[in-house]
C-alpha cells in the first residue's frame, strides 16, 4: 500500500486505502473463558502431528523470515494461545465507534503484545490496556467486553466466510472483486493495487453490511506514513 500510495500513476493523485478486518478463528473450538490457554509451540506441534511435522511446516512457510522482511525481529514462539473471540469483538466495536484509523492502531498494538511480547489475546487486562492506550475509557471497554454486543455480527461473518469457501488465513479480498489466499509476496499485491488504480479505484466491501460498518467509516482512509501509537510512546 505504501509503495502504490507514495508513487501514484497520476502524480499528485495517490490511491487512498481503507481496511476492514474480518474475524477468522484458527482455533474455533477453543473455550472462550479467560482461564484457558496453551503455548503456541504446544498448539503447533499438536496441529502438525508432532515435532517433525511442525519442523516441515516451518521450513515450508518461513514465517520468521517473512516477518523479518517487514521489520518484525522476533515472534514469541511460546506466546499464550487462547480464544480470539473477544479481541475480534473489540476490534469490530472500535471500528464502528472510533473508525478505521483507531481500529488499525489497536490491531497493531494487539499484534505486537501477542506475537512479540507473548500475551494472551483473551486477557481482559490486555484488551483494556490496549484500548485505553489509544484513548478509550477503560470503564467503557470493560462494559463492552462484559456484554454480548457484536457477537451476532461476528457469527454471521463466519457463515459468510464458509459460503465463500474461505478456510485459511491470510486471505485478502480487495475492492469486493479480487480474492487471494496465502502469504503473498508484496510485489503480487502491488500489481493488484495498480490494476485497481488504473481503473479509478474500487470502493465497497462485501463484509461491511454483515459487520454493521457504516458508509462514513468506509470513507475513512489509513495514514500510511504515521507510525503505530505504541511505537511512539
Amino acid at each position: 500500500m505504501k509503495e502504490v500510495h507514495s508513487h501514484p500513476m497520476s502524480p499528485g493523485d495517490p490511491l487512498g486505502f481503507t481496511l476492514i478486518r474480518v474475524p477468522f478463528f484458527l482455533e474455533p473450538d477453543y473455550p472462550r473463558d479467560e482461564e484457558f490457554g496453551e503455548t503456541n509451540r504446544e498448539r503447533l506441534v499438536r496441529k502438525w502431528g508432532g515435532i517433525r511435522g511442525w519442523e516441515r511446516q516451518k521450513q515450508q512457510h518461513k514465517l520468521k523470515e517473512r516477518g523479518q522482511e517487514v521489520g518484525i525481529a522476533h515472534f514469541n514462539l511460546d506466546r499464550i494461545a487462547s480464544s480470539t473471540f473477544r479481541s475480534h469483538r473489540l476490534v469490530q466495536w472500535v471500528t464502528k465507534t472510533r473508525g478505521i484509523v483507531a481500529a488499525e492502531t489497536l490491531y497493531d498494538l494487539l499484534n505486537y503484545r501477542h506475537f512479540e511480547v507473548g500475551e494472551k489475546l483473551n486477557s481482559t487486562q490486555l484488551l483494556t490496556d490496549a484500548a485505553s492506550r489509544i484513548g478509550i475509557d477503560r470503564k467503557e471497554v470493560e462494559d463492552f467486553l462484559s456484554s454480548e454486543e457484536g457477537t451476532r455480527e461476528i457469527q454471521e461473518a463466519q457463515l459468510a466466510l464458509r459460503r465463500l469457501n474461505i478456510n485459511s488465513i491470510p486471505t485478502f479480498m480487495i475492492g469486493g472483486e479480487y480474492m487471494f489466499s496465502g502469504a503473498l509476496h508484496h510485489k503480487e499485491m502491488v500489481q493488484v493495487f495498480r490494476e485497481i488504480e488504473n481503473e479509478g479505484g474500487a470502493p465497497g466491501s462485501c463484509f461491511a453490511k454483515i459487520l454493521g460498518i457504516g458508509e462514513d467509516v468506509l470513507e475513512q482512509t489509513i495514514d500510511l506514513d504515521k507510525p503505530p501509537r505504541w511505537e511512539q510512546a
